[in-house]
């Protein structure tokens, strides 16, 4: 089987490739027959990258339906999850509510406490 990476070089240049390929031609061997074998080679090469990409487009066709079906799933997921944070962010906010309105009465008991504490400090220093 011939080399087909050459082809893949972006400055591939057909007339030196095929040169190069007669240039390893043995001196015993015609030049028809030696062009003509290399043609097959070439012929059998694009025959097997033509299959290879058959075999890869079909395999890809076959995922697409499944990759559309994870796609939908993990759109699903990230719904769900969106909504289980706006309601944890909302329990948060109302935790937080309580928690301001059951700290209010104990500053304003601290306050009175601290008011009286004075109010004594006063009284002892006046008695």
């Amino acid at each position: 089987m011939t080399d087909l990476s050459a082809f893949l070089d972006e400055g591939f240049d057909p007339t030196t490739w095929i040169n190069a390929s007669c240039a390893t031609k043995g001196p015993d061997v015609p030049l028809e027959k030696f062009l003509a074998e290399l043609e097959m080679r070439l012929q059998l090469g694009a025959e097997e990258v033509e299959a290879t990409l058959v075999d890869c487009s079909s395999a890809a066709l076959r995922r697409v339906p499944f990759a559309q079906q994870e796609v939908s799933r993990l759109r699903d997921d990230v719904v769900a999850l969106q909504a289980s944070t706006k309601a944890l962010v909302s329990s948060v906010a109302a935790d937080a509510q309580a928690a301001a309105a059951a700290a209010a009465p104990l500053a304003a008991l601290h306050t009175a406490r601290s008011n009286m504490e004075a109010g004594c400090a006063t009284l002892r220093e006046a008695a």
